[in-house]
This record gives structure tokens, C-alpha cells and sequence, in this order.
């Protein structure tokens, strides 16, 4: 954890200048789904997210199983749970991390979908390990978000 929250964005978003990218933000405090929430709040596009491809770390897993989570969490989830729908297939316990207010992650870049996979690559072959395409960007979905 402690190198994941040291590692800077800097190389990742190098790597991204060599792509048209469409959105990008940083998952900080408004967690995974607060941030995509700011990027299609009013748009008439929405995210279908897969839960499966999200990369979290095993141990957020563990501690949430507990009911370890941040009053932030609450907070996002009671300011955009109206935004989001979950499948009846997501675990509830992940439901909830996607609402947990990182301090230090990652990009969410936004890329066509031809561009996708080989931005991965570079991410990957540029040292982000954890780098997944977790979504697309669908026109059904109006300023909300859905999770699968």
C-alpha cells in the first residue's frame, strides 16, 4: 500500500499525452464513482463499469468485509448513489469501496475505443501494473452510471 500511495501520476500521464484523450481526472476523495459522477453529471453520455476489471487491492476488501470504511465514503455515496446503478450482481462490499475517497490513486482516463488498448499497453509496458480498462463511455445512460 505504502509504495501504491507513493507512486506518483507523473509517468501515467505522460504516457496519455500521446493519445487524444477525451476526459481525465485523478481518484481522490470523491472516489472512483464521485469522479466519474463530475464527468457525466448534465452530459448525454453516461459509464457502464465493469465491476470485475476495477483493480482494488485485496486488503480494502478485507477491512470493508469489517465495515472499515472512512466517513467520506458515506458522504459520497449519500451525495451520488442517485447517479449510480449497480447490477444485482456486484458485491455490496465493492459497491461501497467505489465510494471510498482515495487520497492517492490513479488516473481514470478517458480514450475512443480504438485508442483504449493501446494505451493500456503503454500504461503497462510504462510500469503501471494495476492500469485496466474498467468501462466505456455509453450514450443510453444519460449523466448516470452503471456498474456490472
Amino acid at each position: 500500500v505504502t509504495q501504491l500511495m507513493a507512486t506518483t501520476n507523473q509517468r501515467a500521464a505522460e504516457l496519455m499525452k500521446g493519445y487524444e484523450v477525451h476526459a481525465c481526472t485523478d481518484i481522490t476523495g470523491f472516489g472512483l464513482l464521485g469522479h466519474i459522477a463530475e464527468m457525466v453529471e448534465g452530459e448525454q453520455i453516461g459509464i457502464k463499469l465493469s465491476s470485475k476489471h476495477i483493480p482494488v487491492l485485496p486488503e480494502a476488501i478485507e477491512f470493508a468485509s469489517m465495515g472499515f470504511f472512512p466517513e467520506g465514503a458515506y458522504k459520497n455515496k449519500d451525495f451520488r448513489s442517485c447517479m449510480v446503478e449497480f447490477s444485482p450482481s456486484v458485491d455490496s462490499v465493492l459497491a461501497d469501496l467505489l465510494f471510498d475517497p482515495q487520497t492517492s490513486g490513479g488516473l481514470l482516463i478517458s480514450v475512443a475505443k480504438p485508442h483504449a488498448q493501446a494505451l493500456l499497453r503503454d500504461l503497462k509496458q510504462g510500469g503501471i501494473t494495476h492500469a485496466a480498462i474498467v468501462g466505456e463511455v455509453v450514450g443510453t445512460l444519460q449523466g448516470k452510471i452503471r456498474v456490472i
